[in-house]
């Protein structure tokens, strides 16, 4: 189909841009969280601050977006803490204190953006900054989460086990911790 050449041409040819995340950002970031977790049902929890929150962690040591001709379709952010159980697996299986790790946190990508490489540049992204500052790469995952588990062990992250997570309501998660040691 002739309409189906030019669309893959647009798409493969469309600029790529990661860069930090500015305040004009947020609210795209937003509907992004909102049309990911629609999509694919992350966040599994999002607390009290619902997505502007989650989007925006006040402990968040940086963020990044990833643009497509200006649009953002991408997001992640470093933070110092994560799950006090993945913290705790990173610490023992790294043998390295909480205070040198640093959890890549917030990673999605807008369902139409998929398989153009975004999420590991948002990934080298985080990496490259989280060992700037002197931090091991670490995140966790909720173990149905199996296409993003998939992306972290292509992408050379170190399995260090699964635990449980107990959420404020008494649900639990299985989520899986990596690092990029």
């Amino acid at each position: 189909m002739p309409g189906t050449d030019k669309t893959r041409r647009v798409a493969t040819t469309a600029a790529l841009d990661v860069r930090p995340r500015r305040a004009e950002d947020l609210a795209a970031c937003i509907a992004l969280a909102a049309e990911v977790h629609r999509v694919d049902g992350y966040p599994s929890f999002l607390g009290d601050g619902g997505f502007d929150r989650f989007v925006d962690p006040e402990d968040a040591l940086g963020t990044w977006v990833a643009t497509l001709d200006g649009d953002v379709v991408g997001n992640v952010a470093l933070r110092p803490r994560s799950a006090p159980s993945s913290v705790t697996a990173a610490e023992h299986a790294l043998g390295v204190p909480a205070s040198g790790l640093g959890f890549v946190a917030r990673l999605m990508v807008s369902p139409r953006a998929r398989r153009r490489g975004i999420a590991r540049r948002l990934l080298d992204t985080v990496e490259a900054e989280g060992r700037r500052r002197g931090l091991v790469p670490v995140l966790d995952v909720v173990t149905r989460d199996v296409a993003a588990i998939a992306l972290y062990r292509a992408s050379g992250w170190q399995d260090l086990g699964e635990h449980a997570f107990t959420m404020r309501n008494g649900e639990q998660l299985a989520l899986q911790v990596f690092a990029k040691p």
